[in-house]
């Protein structure tokens, strides 16, 4: 009998994790409250935390490395707003949504985000699939990478510290 090849992967995923020393109710409250979120990440935040609330996030202006200044997030999308869908809500465990795909959005439409109790530490772990494997699109990866790793890094420095830094991209360390 012939081993069948494994057909490669046509698609890449974003999946990142971080320990906050955080209780799992306190992310979720970070991540779900609008009031929450334009305190530590965002410049404008609606939200609806509940399965099937809308949700609507705009990003702050960020000065970049060469001086120029824009909006920290989305990348490549030249809007620096999202609107969305939360489509699994479970208090203090996990945060699914599902963005609005418009003509600029190259970004697979569902991100989670896992949250896990460790004593006085939380384990927080983001998975965006779906990103394309093409070369012309790998851009749209490597961008939301960066959002990503800037949101959890500003997440975990507002959780531990209660400084905020909107205005910079942040680097993610555990």
């Amino acid at each position: 009998m012939r081993e069948q090849q494994k057909k490669p992967s046509k698609t890449r995923d974003i999946r990142l994790s971080v320990k906050i020393k955080a209780s799992p109710k306190r992310i979720y409250q970070a991540l779900t409250s609008a009031r929450a979120l334009c305190r530590w990440w965002l410049e404008g935040a609606e939200t609806d935390a509940k399965n099937l609330g809308r949700l609507r996030l705009v990003w702050p202006q960020i000065k970049m490395k060469d001086g120029e200044t824009r909006r920290a997030f989305p990348p490549y999308t030249a809007q620096g707003e999202v609107k969305g869908v939360f489509v699994d809500l479970e208090l203090g465990k996990k945060i699914a949504w599902i963005w609005e795909v418009t003509p600029k959005w190259k970004h697979p439409p569902l991100s989670t985000i896992f949250i896990e109790a460790h004593g006085q530490h939380s384990r927080v772990t983001l998975v965006h699939p779906g990103f394309s494997t093409k070369p012309r699109l790998a851009k749209y990866l490597i961008g939301a990478r960066v959002g990503w790793e800037d949101c959890l890094a500003k997440l975990k420095t507002y959780l531990e510290t209660g400084k905020t830094m909107k205005s910079q991209i942040l680097a993610l360390k555990d």
